[in-house]
């Protein structure tokens, strides 16, 4: 398979040059600008593809047939199983292409039952025409029966064969695809490291800090050539500071008012934190201002919990199970400047998490929710909540349990890419001290200074290639 790299000033201009040398089905491996600002796209023909796959397809055709049995047609499971494996590579990349299809499974050969069947009637009629049937007649009346069982069998046989084949073929191109996904990742770090070494060094200090490597790729493409080491770095720093948006003066809760609905995880603080914000809300409005409203009717405790830091505060707590008493209980709140709700805490792969969604946009009344974001969770963790809770009405998100987290990397990270706005942060159970209003400037120079931090788990730089191409089989 022949990798070809195409140059050109726009897009289009590359993409017309790959049609006219290799042809309107070949396959883009990868989209690039260049230093000189074109673009560099490197593609393969499709008929390179098809032949590499073509040689991993065993032969369709048994190698015993059964007899008596028809010819059966040529298997289309090489062609089938070349096109999945184009579709497979192209996924592997940005590039827009239709969903990945399943293999063709063969249509076996009709059973040669009923030929077996229909050519013994002349010869009975011609027997029974001109003599009459000797004693010894059941025979061959039996006789037929054995052949048909013994097709019926080997064409069960064969099917059975023939799916074991095709399993076979598809485990190989899962190979193949793992193996062309390592050794591209592997050759574009290599590359990065020749054309664009400042790139590449930068890459690996925002991956030691615990950034994701598509953040990290979307930051580097716009690193200016000329900025190297530090100089980098502070770039690194500015661009970090400016996508991270945090909570300003207009869109405080506290100040602005309304109804907001803490939601998240099972053990991400919530219920500490509606107290935390309780707390300030009752010293800016008063308690005749503020009320609380617990949807937590699974945990034991959890509702009396909310209920002493209530009276703690002289603020009144109300319990609501359904939808309906929810609307009622807003309702008979609408005179206070600040209601804060607890919600129960869900896994963010819960079937209930939807329900807790919609029951909030039924309320007849604006609802706003904050998602709270456990900053000592690994990042794939949060990257996954932030998908299951997004939705109407998500007003930004909170991040807790600072203190207990040595890198707040993967937690900024998730913020940044998903866009949200980051509220407040947590750093303790006391109320209401361990809460503070989001600082940009601080939380990522907190960040950056963890790559400092000698840890088993920062790479070296000869180890990102590997880490690399080990990273591409869960990203695609």
């Amino acid at each position: 398979m022949v990798v070809r790299k195409f140059y050109g000033k726009t897009t289009r201009d590359a993409l017309r040059q790959v049609r006219e040398e290799l042809g309107a089905d070949a396959l883009i491996l990868s989209n690039r600008p260049t230093l000189g600002g074109g673009v560099e796209i490197m593609a393969v023909a499709d008929a390179d593809v098809s032949a590499l796959a073509t040689t991993l397809t065993p032969p369709s055709q048994p190698k015993h047939p059964p007899r008596n049995a028809p010819t059966p047609s040529p298997v289309p499971a090489p062609a089938a199983t070349g096109g999945s494996m184009n579709r497979a590579i192209a996924r592997t990349y940005a590039m827009p292409v239709e969903p990945l299809e399943a293999p063709a499974v063969p249509t076996p050969p009709p059973p040669p039952q009923a030929k077996a069947s229909v050519e013994p009637k002349p010869f009975l009629a011609h027997v029974q025409g001109n003599s009459p049937p000797p004693k010894a007649a059941p025979q061959p009346q039996a006789a037929p029966a054995r052949p048909a069982a013994n097709v019926a069998s080997s064409n069960d046989a064969e099917r059975e064969q023939m799916a074991q084949e095709l399993k076979q073929i598809g485990d190989e191109i899962k190979q193949l695809r793992s193996l062309l996904q390592s050794q591209l990742a592997g050759f574009a770090w290599s590359d990065m490291e020749q054309r664009t070494p400042n790139r590449a060094e930068l890459f690996r200090h925002l991956l030691t800090a615990g950034f994701s490597s598509t953040l990290i790729r979307q930051l580097t493409q716009k690193l200016p050539p000329q900025y190297e080491g530090d100089v980098a770095q502070k770039w690194a720093r500015s661009a970090l500071i400016h996508n991270l948006k945090c909570m300003d003066p207009q869109h405080d809760p506290i100040e602005r008012g309304g109804i907001y609905a803490l939601v998240g995880p099972t053990g991400v603080g919530k219920t500490t934190t509606v107290a935390k914000l309780a707390a300030r809300a009752t010293m800016r409005h008063g308690a005749q201002n503020v009320a609380l409203i617990t949807t937590d009717t699974y945990r034991i405790g959890a509702q009396d919990q909310l209920r002493i830091y209530g009276k703690i505060l002289g603020v009144p707590v109300f319990s609501v199970q359904n939808e309906g008493d929810l609307q009622l209980t807003l309702a008979d709140l609408a005179q206070r400047k600040i209601v804060l709700i607890d919600t129960v805490g869900m896994g963010q792969r819960d079937a209930r998490v939807q329900a807790q969604l919609d029951m909030f946009n039924q309320t007849g009344r604006p609802v706003e929710r904050l998602l709270l974001l456990a900053a000592n969770a690994d990042g794939h963790t949060l990257e996954d909540v932030v998908r299951h809770y997004r939705g109407d009405g998500l007003a930004g998100a909170i991040l807790s349990k600072i203190d207990e987290a040595l890198m707040l990397g993967p937690g900024l990270d998730v913020v940044i890419r998903h866009r949200l706005r980051l509220f407040y942060v947590t750093n303790g159970q006391r109320v209401p001290e361990d809460i503070h209003a989001a600082h940009a400037e601080l939380l990522i120079d907190r960040a950056l200074r963890a790559a400092q931090l000698a840890s088993p788990f920062n790479p070296e730089s000869d180890e990102m290639a590997m880490l690399n191409a080990a990273q591409s089989g869960w990203l695609s």
